[in-house]
C-alpha cells in the first residue's frame, strides 16, 4: 500500500509540475501573491495645437470709416499642451459670409487675408481665458476698406505647431451699412448778372460709403431753416431765397436760360430735407476710381441783391426711398 501512495503521490507532482510549466510567466505574481502589476508606458509624439476662442472687434459691429481704411482686430486664444513654446504661427482669413469663402482670392469688397498674425506668449486675460503656460492670443489685423461689404463677416483662423500639428476655429461679426458721402468744398457759380440764371454747375457726388444710397438735399444761407438760399454782401434785398436754387439729378441743360427754361429743366431746392433718386452705388472695382454722379445746379438772382453772396447746400446719403 506505501509503495502504490507513493506511486500515486509522484504521478500528482508531476502533473502538477507539467500543468504549472504551460502557464505564462506574467501570470506568476511572486511567492504567496495572487495579483500582479505591470507597469505600463506611452511616448506621445505631438500633441496638436488647438484654438479655443475667435473675437473679430472685441465683440462689436464693425463701423468704417468714410473714404479710409479701418483696421480690424481678429484676437484668437490658441493653446497647445505641449507647451506655449511650440507654438510657431497663426494666419486668418475675414471675409463676407454670404459671399465669399475662406479660400477664396482677396478683394477688398469681400475678402481679405493675414498670413502673419502676431502670438503673445504672456497676454493675461482675454475673454475669460487667463494665460498659462499653454496658451497664446493672437492678434490678426487687416485694413478693411470704407467699401467692403456691410452684413455678416467671417473670421476664420488656424494655427500650426513646430511639428506640424494644427487647429482652426472661427466666428462671425457683422460690418454695419456706412452712409457717406464726398463732394467739393465750394459750388462756384460764377459771375451772374442780376434778374439772369447762373451757367449751370456740375457737382460729382461721390459714394465713400458701402451702399446704395440716394440724396437727401436741403439748403440755407445763414441759418438752417431760413427759407434762403445765399445771403449777399450788398442790395436792398439781401438774400435769395431757396426756391431761386434749382437741380436736376439726371440730365444737364448747358448753356444759356431763361429763368422759365430753368423752371421747366430743373427742380427747386427747399430748406426741408427731401429725399430724390439718386441710385449711387459703391465701389466694387478694386483697381477702379471711386463711384462718382454728377449732378446739376441753377441759381436765378432776383432784383434787389447785389455785392458777393454765400449760401449752404445740404447733401446727405440716405437709403430712404425717394420722394
Amino acid at each position: 500500500m506505501k509503495i502504490r501512495h507513493y506511486i500515486l503521490l509522484s504521478l500528482f507532482v508531476v502533473a502538477t509540475t507539467i500543468l504549472l510549466a504551460q502557464l505564462p510567466t506574467k501570470a506568476l505574481a511572486g511567492v504567496g501573491t495572487p495579483n500582479a502589476t505591470s507597469l505600463t508606458k506611452l511616448a506621445i509624439s505631438n500633441t496638436p495645437p488647438e484654438v479655443l476662442n475667435v473675437s473679430i472687434n472685441d465683440g462689436a459691429d464693425v463701423t468704417l470709416t468714410p473714404n479710409a481704411t479701418t483696421s480690424v482686430a481678429c484676437k484668437v486664444v490658441v493653446v497647445d499642451y505641449d507647451s506655449e513654446a511650440d507654438l510657431s504661427s497663426v494666419n486668418a482669413t475675414f471675409y463676407d459670409s454670404s459671399l465669399s469663402f475662406d479660400t477664396d482670392t482677396d478683394d477688398n469688397n469681400t475678402h481679405y487675408t493675414n498670413s502673419s498674425c502676431s502670438l503673445n506668449l504672456s497676454y493675461g486675460t482675454y475673454n475669460g481665458y487667463a494665460d498659462d503656460a499653454y496658451r497664446a492670443l493672437a492678434t490678426c489685423t487687416f485694413q478693411v476698406q470704407y467699401y467692403a461689404n456691410a452684413g455678416p463677416w467671417t473670421c476664420n483662423a488656424s494655427v500650426f505647431d513646430g511639428q506640424g500639428g494644427s487647429g482652426r476655429g472661427s466666428n462671425q461679426q457683422n460690418i454695419s451699412e456706412l452712409l457717406a458721402l464726398g463732394l467739393p468744398d465750394t459750388m462756384d457759380f460764377g459771375v451772374v448778372n442780376a434778374t439772369s440764371v447762373s451757367r449751370e454747375n456740375q457737382t460729382n457726388v461721390t459714394n465713400y460709403g458701402n451702399t446704395l444710397i440716394n440724396l437727401s438735399l436741403s439748403g440755407y444761407a445763414v441759418s438752417q431753416g431760413d427759407g434762403n438760399a445765399m445771403n449777399c454782401s450788398q442790395g436792398s434785398v439781401g438774400n435769395i431765397s431757396i426756391e431761386h436754387e434749382k437741380y436736376n439729378l439726371t440730365n444737364s441743360n448747358p448753356g444759356t436760360q431763361t429763368l422759365a427754361q430753368a423752371n421747366a429743366n430743373y427742380t427747386n431746392l427747399s430748406s426741408t430735407a427731401t429725399v430724390r433718386f439718386f441710385n449711387l452705388t459703391w465701389k466694387q472695382n478694386d483697381a477702379g476710381p471711386d463711384v462718382s454722379k454728377p449732378s446739376y445746379w441753377r441759381i436765378y438772382l432776383p432784383k434787389g441783391v447785389a455785392g458777393n453772396c454765400t449760401g449752404n447746400i445740404v447733401f446727405g446719403a440716405t437709403t430712404a426711398p425717394a420722394a
